[in-house]
């Protein structure tokens, strides 16, 4: 025979386990949250330092990241991921073009220019990418910019969106 004593730590433990708690899904939630802007931070810096070993390997001045160009390169990876879609002007999102997104991160440019990729396995394979390509490995060896930021973004479904921004501020 089990005691009344026994069974009420078991009833307890039942009770809470089958109760929902209404702060532990946000404190889990605000905790994955957290990792995935860290990560994310973890993933835009190593896409500038790559993109800096290839304007070096090109005898290129390097790219200085720029706060505001990181959040325009931001905006973009995540409206991108969002809308499941990779364009460069959006025009169902909040900043469709990149005009929009400089102006709502603050960035005042005499030039600027965009590389935006989609489902690379990270840093390295998506920097290859844009290296293969003509028009995005012009942008990423050009001279006239002197400043770069980053966003990375990962949709619904899993799929990694990436997006450089390059500027020659005012």
């Amino acid at each position: 025979m089990v005691s009344r004593t026994a069974r009420l730590p078991l009833a307890v433990l039942l009770l809470l386990w089958t109760c929902p708690s209404p702060v532990a899904p946000v404190a889990v939630r605000a905790a994955g949250d957290a990792a995935a802007r860290a990560g994310a931070a973890v993933i835009s810096a190593t896409v500038v330092d790559l993109t800096n070993v290839e304007r070096a390997r090109a005898g290129v001045a390097p790219l200085r990241a720029n706060a505001q160009l990181m959040r325009a390169a931001q905006l973009q990876a995540e409206q991108m991921a969002a809308l499941g879609r990779m364009a460069h002007v959006l025009d169902n999102g909040p900043y469709p073009g990149p005009q929009d997104r400089l102006a709502a991160a603050g960035y005042r440019w005499r030039a600027y220019a965009e590389n935006i990729a989609y489902g690379q396995s990270g840093p390295e394979d998506v920097t290859e990418s844009w290296m293969t390509s003509a028009g995005h490995r012009a942008n990423m060896l050009n001279g006239t910019y002197t400043e770069l930021g980053t966003g990375y973004a990962v949709d619904g479904r899993g799929r990694p969106y990436f997006v450089q921004v390059f500027g020659k501020p005012l």
